[in-house]
């Protein structure tokens, strides 16, 4: 390492400005990462940076109160610390966030701090170690250590805490314990650095009494934790550092400016300098790249050495920004004494100047879109002389003729919601936006829904929808859907029967069955619910549930399509209306669905003893008397308003009606109509009645309220009841609200509420949306309580908020009670009662499939019947339906709306437990598609355009519902998936897989860097090449099956750590890509 010089010197302290202010002195340096860029810190809490090798100022700011005691360099700014607080700075000078003792007593006397990861602190304070979250801006765990720490360094695995006694020592941040002390000196130490696998240090000796710079700095290999061989410096080594490339090459410098650079493993290699530094150094650091020193001296002087400053760089060289100078536009007239201003002429105007017109005056463009008017101003409005005039509406809209206070459009999707944006939020603007996204209070200042109510949109940026923190709206242990589906209104009903047990029970029961019909809505909301448990608080995407609901012709015919885009298969285009037809629709077709297996299993039917209504119909002629009289069952009740049913309630003098005028009035209805006498041709009047004989335990209700209805009800703050009471009287039932003998409590069926579905209503029709609330027991708090689904935000709320119907943006429209008498727990084994899993041990391939098919695989046969713990390697490939749709904004960037839209297309399942068939297939199947495919992927999925058509195919190919059924059998028998990048394909797949059952190689030899590709990984780790041309299933299966079956090998040598740093180092040479990629 020769050829060291000084190539500039700079002051880095400015002068006071009294001439009676003591001067600051620079308290600590460091070279940035990043930018070309020296960091200063100074006494009196300021800190500068200087670029280049010219040390241009670039920014100041004051960041302490007290003298800066050291800096960091992180990738999104500068780390400093003062004796009580530690602040995150971008290099604009911007604080990120700061955090002191006054909020954390734990920060008081703050001595250093040292990275542990890219993202986490090791922060040294008063009798204890701090781990500080970057990106949390938090502090995450406080270690009890009683030694009082100087000086601290780290490596990838060890952490050397240099104390004040001259021991160091070796601290292992994953077991958070000392593994080796080391006596370094028997003074205090100077100074220590830790490069990879060394450890270097130098201090003070204590001679005759006292204390002197020790002429030998200590080394240590801390592979073996043993000291090394110490090297010999003279003069007394005050400084010392480890090449951060070479690490066998030190630089050692003393008070009075001697330089050594030596390498340890050859000790003739070595180069002396002389640092013109006047009276003593006090700074020296080295650069990130090895080719800097920055040494300040006793003046304040910062001076800059390299040994080859033409060809080598201080950092990355990641460019800085500068504000931008606008040039100076130059005078087109020469204005002096002998030129006046007034012998320029001015044109003459024929139209008022723009600075002379009217301040009242108004700008209309003809291209402007006018504000659409609100549908409910629309339905509420009467015809007057050809006008439409509408009453206005104060609760929804406000006080009239008063300006609305200005929200940003901004606010919808402020940075925050996505994970690799927290970093640059404060944590008090972190935990206020995270508060604010659990409101459910209205605001004084507004009267639009709290922001727990609010419609979601779920953003994504260039990182994908992997991005959004899904995990910021959900602090519960229930799972929330995502809204970018198709029929995504659906969510709210599909919550609310979650928590029904009997209905949950029923569907997951259901699953024990083999159904592999195509449009089985009883087969796809059990899957569905089974993955909500698993998910455990995640979100979950609902595709298989709505690409079946989307499929049935008999929903479309009703209206029920709602495509993600927002286009509506009918005119019903009410929210509110659509989500009670859709909760008869499914509540039917779930019977029908149940039909048809009863007539395959031969057993009885359990969905009418559910949810079934048994209902009387009787007609009577008003002119003949004659009357018929039929039964039936209806799975929902539709409820008005007493009025409307013609029905009187016995209400008590100052009592105002409830909902159980409207469900007793329901449940004995008499109306008159025409109807068409078959015998006479003729239509007469009659009289229809409708009279309820049996209550199911599940009542499903279907709320029809009109908009004068509504605003009674919302003066009224008793009208929603938890539970009611119910008996058959002189033929048709009574409802109350309480019983008061013990007589009437053995005729009386009780029913409490679940929950219901709220239609939530915002200024504008687009805003509108639904939301669930759900009583559910709390394990941790041991009682009942009331949730908020607001499709994937789900949080606890109180009792009195739920029963709270005064807003004017909140309608109940669709709830379920149900009977109280033997109430059934969950029983999330249900499916295991009975479980048919003969589609693992035989072909089932979809109509249409051709004779002369190819079968890649070996079928399962019962001796290898998976239990708990099979090892199965797993592999799937997709298609591409639709495109990302992208915003190109007015600035030129580019925002994506939507991600690409794929579908499953071939999924391959190799046994992998050791032993002879480790590695052959029992499942390879290719996946019937129906729609349309935009992109087939091929180089990536090894699928070619005419693989999933019968017509044209010669593939092994299957229906969905068969390779999903595989695909639940395996999990729900507890395998264990191997794989590489799965999570991606679980969520496409749809599949929940809790983290005990998956074995991800993409996850396993990941260091925090970047993903490495499974192609690069069998090249380094297995020195096989794969994917050579087209993708293949099986071949990417088996692969990470290896790459599994390695990893273990290598963490049970502990070489885990070392291994890792090798792939990546060799990852670097190869630009992560086997070299024939190039």
């Amino acid at each position: 390492m020769e050829g060291w010089n000084e190539i500039t010197r700079s002051p880095v302290i400015r002068p006071p400005k009294s001439p009676s202010t003591k001067p600051a002195t620079v308290s600590c340096t460091v070279f940035d990462e990043q930018s070309d860029i020296v960091w200063v810190g100074d006494s009196s809490g300021f800190i500068a940076s200087y670029t280049g090798d010219v040390l241009s100022p670039y920014t100041r700011f004051a960041a302490h109160r007290k003298p800066v005691k050291q800096l960091l360099s992180h990738v999104k700014g500068i780390l400093s610390i003062d004796e009580d607080s530690i602040r995150f700075t971008n290099r604009r000078g911007l604080m990120i966030f700061q955090l002191s003792s006054k909020d954390h007593p734990s920060l008081a006397r703050i001595g250093t701090m040292e990275f542990i990861s890219p993202n986490e602190l090791m922060v040294t304070a008063e009798s204890s170690l701090l781990r500080l979250d970057i990106n949390k801006s938090k502090i995450t765990q406080v270690i009890p250590y009683k030694h009082e720490i100087v000086l601290i360094a780290s490596s990838k695995r060890y952490i050397a805490l240099g104390r004040t006694n001259g021991m160091v020592d070796i601290f292992d941040p994953k077991s958070n314990g000392i593994v080796k002390t080391f006596i370094s000196n028997s003074g205090s130490l100077s100074d220590i650095d830790l490069q990879e696998h060394t450890l270097v240090t130098c201090g003070f000796s204590q001679r005759h009494g006292s204390s002197v710079l020790d002429p030998l700095v200590n080394v240590y290999d801390l592979r073996v934790l043993k000291p090394l061989s110490p090297i010999a410096f003279p003069a007394g080594a005050s400084f010392v550092r480890l090449h951060p490339k070479l690490a066998s090459v030190a630089f050692i410098a003393s008070k009075t400016g001697q330089l050594q650079v030596v390498d340890m493993f050859n000790p003739t290699d070595v180069s002396l300098y002389q640092i013109d530094a006047g009276p003593m150094i006090s700074k020296f650091e080295l650069s990130s790249t090895g080719d800097f020193l920055a040494i300040v001296d006793a003046y304040s002087l910062l001076h800059l050495w390299s040994h080859n400053p033409e060809h080598s760089s201080m950092s990355s060289k990641a460019p800085l920004e500068y504000a931008t100078m606008p040039e100076p536009t130059p005078s087109k007239v020469t204005i002096d004494e002998d030129f006046p201003l007034n012998t320029i002429g001015l044109p003459y105007y024929k139209e008022t100047l723009l600075s002379a017109w009217p301040t009242q005056t108004i700008f209309r463009s003809a291209g402007t879109i006018p504000k659409p008017i609100d549908s409910s101003i629309l339905q509420s409005a009467q015809i007057i002389d050809g006008i439409a005039v509408a009453p206005y509406d104060s609760e929804k809209y406000g006080p009239r003729n008063l300006a609305k206070k200005y929200v940003p459009i901004i606010t919808n999707s402020e940075a925050g919601k996505f994970k690799s944006s927290k970093i640059s939020n404060s944590p008090s603007k972190k935990n206020k936006t995270q508060e604010n996204l659990f409101e459910f209070k209205e605001s004084e200042e507004s009267n639009s829904p709290p922001p727990a109510f609010r419609k979601l949109e779920i953003l994504y940026s260039k990182f994908g929808v992997d991005d959004f923190d899904f995990d910021s709206y959900n602090q519960t242990h229930f799972t929330g859907l995502e809204t970018h589906v198709d029929n995504s209104y659906t969510n709210s009903l599909l919550q609310l029967y979650r928590f029904v047990p009997e209905m949950f029970n029923f569907l997951l029961g259901n699953l024990a069955i083999e159904n592999l019909d195509s449009n089985s809505i009883i087969r796809e909301l059990g899957y569905l619910y089974d993955m909500m448990v698993k998910s455990f608080g995640h979100h979950l995407r609902p595709t298989n549930f709505q690409q079946t609901f989307s499929s049935l012709q008999d929903a479309n015919n009703l209206g029920l399509i709602e495509k993600e885009n927002g286009t509506i298969s009918s005119t019903a285009r009410d929210i509110g209306t659509r989500i009670k037809l859709f909760n008869k629709f499914l509540l039917d077709k779930i019977t029908k669905d149940e039909l048809k297996e009863v007539a395959e299993v031969s057993r009885s039917l359990q969905s009418y003893s559910i949810f079934g209504i048994e209902v009387e119909s009787t007609i009577r002629s008003l002119y003949t008397g004659a009357m018929s009289t039929d039964t039936s069952v209806i799975n929902t009740l539709d409820v008005f308003s007493p009025l409307a049913n013609s029905f009187r309630p016995s209400i008590k003098n100052g009592s105002q009606p409830s909902i159980l005028s409207y469900i007793e009035s329901s449940l004995n209805t008499v109306e008159q109509r025409s109807m068409l006498n078959e015998m006479t041709g003729h239509y007469e009047a009659v009289e229809v009645s409708h009279t309820v004989k049996r209550l199911p335990p599940v009542l499903s209700i279907n709320l029809h309220l009109k908009n004068d209805e509504l605003k009674g009800i919302r003066n009224n703050s008793d009208w929603l009841k938890p539970t009611f009471y119910t008996a058959p009287s002189k033929g048709r039932f009574t409802v109350v609200e309480n019983i008061t003998n013990h007589v009437m409590a053995n005729a009386f069926e009780e029913y409490s509420l679940v929950g219901f579905v709220c239609e939530v209503t915002g200024e504008l029709d687009k805003d509108k949306h639904l939301v669930t609330f759900v009583q559910t027991y709390n394990d941790f708090l041991q009682k009942n309580e009331w949730y908020l689904f607001n499709d994937f935000l789900v949080t606890a709320i109180p009792h009195s908020e739920v029963f709270n119907l005064s807003y004017w943006w909140k309608t109940p429209v669709t709830l379920v009670y149900r009977n109280t008498r033997n109430l059934p727990r969950f029983d999330y084994a249900a499916w295991n009662r009975g479980l048919n899993d003969e589609i693992l041990y035989r072909d089932h391939f979809a109509y249409g499939t051709r004779e002369g098919k190819k079968i890649e695989y070996e079928l399962l046969t019962r001796e290898e019947a998976p239990k708990p713990g099979t090892l199965i390697a797993i592999d799937a490939e997709f298609v591409t339906l639709e495109e990302e749709q992208f915003e190109i904004k007015s600035n030129g960037l580019r925002s994506m709306l939507k991600p690409r839209k794929q579908t499953l297309a071939r999924v391959s399942v190799l046994r992998g437990d050791d032993g002879p068939k480790m590695g052959v297939p029992f499942i390879d199947d290719y996946v019937i598609v129906e729609e349309g495919i935009h992109d087939y992927l091929t180089s990536f999925s090894g699928i070619e355009p005419g693989d999933l058509d019968p017509k044209t195919s010669d593939k092994a190919l299957v229906s969905r519902e068969t390779v999903y059924r595989k695909l639940w059998l395996l999990l729900n028998l507890g395998c264990v998936f191997v794989g590489h990048g799965l999570t991606n394909d679980f969520r496409t797949i749809n599949l929940s897989v809790p983290q005990r059952q998956v074995r991800d190689t993409a996850v396993f030899f990941y260091k925090g860097q970047r993903i490495l590709s499974l192609r690069f990984l069998a090249y380094v780790l297995l020195e096989k090449r794969v994917q050579t041309g087209n993708h293949d299933s099986i071949e990417d299966a088996h692969t990470a099956l290896l790459l599994y079956k390695e990893y273990l090998t290598i963490k049970e040598s502990g070489d885990l750590d070392y291994v890792l740093d090798e792939i990546y180092k060799e990852g670097q040479l190869l630009k992560f890509k086997p070299p024939e990629d190039d």
